[in-house]
C-alpha cells in the first residue's frame, strides 16, 4: 500500500511538474508578444505623426508660393527654425526640430534645447528647369516655360543632438517619411495659332 501511494504522489509531481512548466513557456511567450506590439504601436505613432508634419509642410509650401523665406518666417515665432539660403530667398534648406511627443521644439530656447530634440524636419527646395521637374508626368509640359520650385520634406531620427543638413538617400534608417512637393513659377506658352 505505501508503494501504490508513493506512486501516486510521483506521479501528481510529475503532473504538476509539467503544468508549471507549461505555463511558464506560455507566459514568456505572452510578454514576448506585448513587448511586440508595444513596439508596433510606437512605430505607428512615429509614421502617423511623420506623415501629418510632412502634409502640413506640404500645405504650407503650396500656400507660400514654394517661398522659402515666407516659410520660414511661418514657423518664426513658435519655433526653432534653421534657415540656409542658396541664390535667393525662395531656394535653400528649412530645418526645424521636435520632441518625443512630436512637440516643435518652441522658440526662445534655453541652452541645450536641441538635447530633447528626438526628430529633425528638413525641407530643402531646389529651383530648376520645369522640364526637368515634370518629365515624369504624362501632362503636356511643352507649354510650360521657365521654371519650378522642387522641395523634398522629410522627417529623420535624431541619433544625437547632430543636425542633419541634408536629406540622407539610398533607404537610410533615419528616414521616417518623406515627400517631393514642386510649384511652377514659369509662364504659360498661348497654345492658339495666330492667323
Amino acid at each position: 500500500m505505501n508503494k501504490e501511494m508513493h506512486s501516486k504522489t510521483s506521479l501528481f509531481l510529475m503532473e504538476l511538474i509539467i503544468a508549471i512548466l507549461f505555463f511558464s513557456i506560455s507566459g514568456v511567450i505572452c510578454v514576448q508578444l506585448f513587448v511586440q506590439s508595444h513596439s508596433l504601436s510606437e512605430a505607428s505613432v512615429e509614421m502617423n505623426n511623420s506623415i501629418l508634419w510632412t502634409q502640413n509642410i506640404s500645405e504650407v509650401f503650396y500656400g507660400k508660393y514654394g517661398s522659402l523665406k515666407e516659410i520660414s518666417d511661418f514657423f518664426l515665432d513658435s519655433s526653432i527654425v534653421l534657415v540656409s539660403y542658396e541664390n535667393n530667398p525662395e531656394v535653400g534648406t528649412l530645418v526645424m526640430f521636435f520632441d518625443e511627443d512630436f512637440e516643435l521644439i518652441s522658440y526662445p530656447a534655453g541652452n541645450g534645447a536641441l538635447d530633447n530634440a528626438k526628430y529633425e524636419l528638413l525641407l530643402c527646395i531646389s529651383e530648376l528647369p520645369s522640364s526637368e521637374v515634370y518629365s515624369d508626368t504624362s501632362a503636356d509640359t511643352s507649354r510650360m516655360k521657365g521654371n519650378a520650385l522642387l522641395g523634398e520634406i522629410a522627417i529623420l531620427k535624431m541619433e544625437d543632438s547632430t543636425i542633419i543638413d541634408q536629406i540622407p538617400k539610398d533607404n537610410d534608417s533615419r528616414v521616417i517619411s518623406d515627400r517631393y512637393v514642386d510649384f511652377y513659377i514659369g509662364t504659360m506658352e498661348d497654345s492658339t495659332d495666330e492667323a
